[in-house]
């Protein structure tokens, strides 16, 4: 009972905040609550961590200057700042010339260099990476923001079933790549 209380009380606090976001103060209380997360999820997209940190600043300014237009619905304020953070991401990819990826030989003196797991940790990014856009966005914000499939189906348009269905089918392609 205590904690079905504690989670009613944690939902009305989210409400609340999402209520005040365009005050600085509202702003500054979801800025504290979602920054890490959002910066998990660009980092797990396979930003480094000077990308990542980048894109979370935008995601932030972003969504500061539009935050008299947020409306808490389709997934409140946590959906919308994954939703602006998915769209500096994607614009961020677009931006980036060809020249910036790791050649094949980069790559080898990496590794050379590099401890299993950040070989392991590169695999499976790349492996992650080559699923379908749906599937690479829902393992992402799943794993690495830690989002519930009913949070990513608004952050990406879909209904909760088919986000889990989306993730289970991931999980079952990468189980298959990596082993």
């Amino acid at each position: 009972m205590e904690i079905a209380k504690a989670a009613d009380d944690a939902a009305e606090g989210h409400a609340l905040d999402d209520a005040r976001i365009s005050d600085v103060e509202g702003f500054t209380r979801a800025y504290e609550r979602y920054r890490l997360p959002v910066y998990r999820y660009l980092r797990a997209r396979g930003a480094n961590d000077d990308d990542a940190r980048d894109l979370t600043a935008a995601t932030f300014e972003r969504a500061f200057a539009g935050r008299h237009t947020f409306r808490p619905r389709n997934g409140g304020l946590g959906a919308w700042l994954f939703r602006i953070a998915r769209n500096a991401a994607v614009d961020a990819h677009r931006r980036r010339r060809p020249d910036g990826y790791l050649t094949d030989d980069d790559d080898l003196g990496l590794a050379t260099a590099a401890d299993n797991a950040l070989h392991e940790r590169r695999e499976i990014v790349d492996a992650v990476s080559s699923l379908p856009d749906v599937q690479r966005d829902a393992v992402w914000l799943r794993y690495a923001s830690g989002l519930n499939a009913r949070e990513i189906g608004h952050v990406l348009g879909k209904s909760e079933e088919a986000i889990q269905k989306q993730i289970q089918r991931a999980l079952g392609t990468l189980r298959e790549v990596l082993e």
